[in-house]
């Protein structure tokens, strides 16, 4: 991360950390797949001095659960000054997806990905409508135009109808 890091941020470009997490099914854990254990990756990185912009945590596996994510959030945001923005990825592979987005919010992270039907849930990211919904009454939102939605999931149906499903 310190090479590529700095040749990103001297060239001007914006650099963005990565910090994996995930899950493990019940009786397998570890102190590996803990908030403390990926918040002192976090601060080994700030030890390091390391140029960056912004940093994303991914559970690329889609099985970390909200609590160990609002933990983590929570408390690189603390670590963090205000302008480094916190990414949250992840898939909703345990059926989950939702819930670690909210927890992900919650716990202050500025951006969450998304996807949109047909390609979201289960391997995926959550829906962008499910999230949009979870949040309604909240104090969050996904700012979208859900009638635009609508409508790109219709020109996406078609195209996938007309292009891949025989």
């Amino acid at each position: 991360l310190d090479y590529s890091g700095r040749c990103i941020f001297e060239a001007g470009l914006k650099h963005q950390i990565a910090i994996t997490l995930m899950g493990l099914p019940p009786g397998m854990d570890t102190q590996a797949h803990t908030a403390a254990f990926y918040v002192d990756r976090l601060k080994a990185i700030l030890k390091a001095d390391i140029p960056f912009h912004s940093l994303a945590f991914k559970d690329a596996s889609g099985t970390c659960t909200p609590k160990v994510i609002f933990e983590t959030v929570r408390e690189a945001r603390k670590l963090l000054p205000a302008d480094v923005e916190i990414q949250f990825h992840t898939h909703d592979t345990a059926g989950t997806g939702v819930a670690c987005n909210r927890a992900a919010i919650e716990g202050g992270a500025d951006v969450i990905d998304v996807t949109m039907a047909p390609l979201s849930g289960g391997t995926c990211a959550p829906d962008i409508l499910t999230m949009w919904h979870a949040l309604k009454g909240s104090d969050y939102t996904l700012d979208i135009d859900y009638e635009k939605y609508f409508k790109a999931e219709e020109v996406f149906h078609e195209c996938m109808e007309r292009y891949f499903i025989p």
